[in-house]
């Protein structure tokens, strides 16, 4: 085994208690490394580029001298197990335990090793690939790019930022599940809203009148007969009595007999295209709204479970929710990112935005350039929270007052909810009225 320095080898078999025999080392490094010895400052770093089959790997002590040589390990558990071997010959090596990881944040990839090894209690810097662009140039003169030089970069950076190393937290873990439910959760809403409008259509043509008769064509007795009975020949084949069971069943008693005569009543006079087309077409649509919607429930589900794991008190603020404090949560990430208020607005697009041409001034209007999501979670609870909580209130209560409009007023309350948020996240504190 040997740490390599200045490109010397240095034997590992010297005896490294003091005075070290580090005569390949420069006087000043020596010096440094000596003293910093003595002080108990050494700090072993892991330098991690991340790929997709295999991660290559740097292990260097605070003074950039590496450790054995670069290797690689394969993406699977044996490949993770080599990694805390060689961690812990580097302890043994150093004499130390105190242990920092970094690795780029490049995608998914990144996502398996990380979360071993915050499982396994190592301390895990995600770094942002334009930061480390530096000290990868600084690893070679020539203009290359290697996996060795990627991880040695990282180790680097890690040094040159000791004290500015944030790890990778428990919170950040449950904020990074939320930022994949949130947008799964987007996703399948967009679906369901597709799938719902083609359903509308395709009513329209098999029985135009069904909308007069539900008002809500997705709740779950229309859905329920929609799955059952979406074509005018299978609902004049129904019995009278079959319909009012299910219809019973499915709006757990609220539509019954009423209800399925009105039914064959429509039906007798509709205009609707008699169509098994349409009729597959109306069971399938119904099929995947209630899939779509299972999804939903479940990610709702697990946005609740990561919200209470986070121990976020985002949720004491009177109109934040479930959803809506998933959806802030995971779009803010690390309050710390944002140095003031402003900063936040300008993230959720709701700082201002002004046209201005010679002496004409036009009137603000929110910029909209920052997270759409985030500006209609903070927009809903805006309007929840002007409702339930007394200093919102009263503060919607003076702008309208002034006569301005319903929208222009939340319009304010947003801005005034965010800044809020802010404080909330920043100090973990929770949200109480001051009287």
């Amino acid at each position: 085994m040997t740490l390599i320095k200045y490109g010397y080898e240095l034997d590992t078999a010297f005896d490294w208690s003091f005075p070290i025999r580090l005569h390949s080392l420069k006087p000043t490094v020596l010096s440094l490394y000596i003293n910093h010895r003595k002080a108990g400052f050494i700090m072993i770093l892991v330098g991690i580029d991340v790929a997709s089959i295999k991660h290559d790997i740097v292990i260097t002590n605070h003074l950039g001298e590496v450790f054995n040589k670069h290797f690689t390990i394969e993406n699977s558990r044996l490949g993770y197990k080599k990694l805390l071997s060689e961690i812990s010959l580097a302890k043994e090596f150093f004499k130390d335990s105190n242990v920092r990881i970094g690795l780029e944040s490049t995608g998914h990839y990144s996502r398996n090793i990380l979360h071993f090894l915050i499982l396994e209690g190592y301390n895990v810097m995600f770094i942002n690939p334009l930061l480390t662009n530096m000290d990868r140039k600084a690893s070679s003169v020539r203009k290359t790019k290697t996996d060795s030089i990627d991880a040695k970069a990282i180790c680097m950076f890690l040094i040159r930022n000791q004290n500015d190393f944030k790890p990778y937290t428990l919170l950040s873990y449950h904020i990074d599940e939320l930022k994949i439910l949130v947008r799964q959760r987007k996703s399948l809403k967009k679906q369901l809203n597709k799938t719902s409008n083609q359903l509308k259509a395709y009513i329209d043509q098999a029985f135009p009148e069904y909308h007069k008769i539900f008002k809500n064509t997705l709740s779950n007795a229309s859905l329920t007969l929609l799955e059952s009975y979406a074509s005018l020949s299978e609902l004049k084949r129904v019995r009278t009595n079959t319909l009012t069971e299910l219809l019973k069943k499915s709006s757990k008693g609220r539509h019954g007999l009423t209800k399925a005569e009105v039914i064959k009543e429509f039906v007798k006079a509709s205009i609707g295209i008699d169509s098994e087309s349409l009729s597959l077409s109306i069971k399938q649509s119904v099929q995947t709204i209630k899939s779509i919607e299972l999804q939903v429930s479940q990610i709702n589900d697990l946005l609740e479970h990561h919200l209470n794991q986070s121990k976020t008190t985002l949720l004491t603020i009177p109109g934040i929710g479930i959803q809506t404090g998933a959806i802030i949560l995971a779009e803010i990430g690390d309050i710390n990112r944002f140095k003031s208020d402003d900063a936040l607005l300008a993230f959720a697009g709701l700082d201002p935005s002004v046209y201005q041409s010679g002496k004409y001034e036009g009137s603000f209007k929110i910029s909209k350039r920052g997270s759409s999501i985030l500006r209609w979670a903070i927009f809903q609870a805006a309007k929840i929270t002007v409702m339930h909580d007394p200093i919102f209130n009263a503060y919607f209560l003076k702008k309208k007052s002034q006569g301005k409009h319903y929208l222009t007023i939340i319009g304010h309350v947003t801005k005034k909810l965010l800044r809020v948020i802010r404080s909330i996240l920043k100090n973990n504190s929770v949200y109480t009225v001051s009287h």
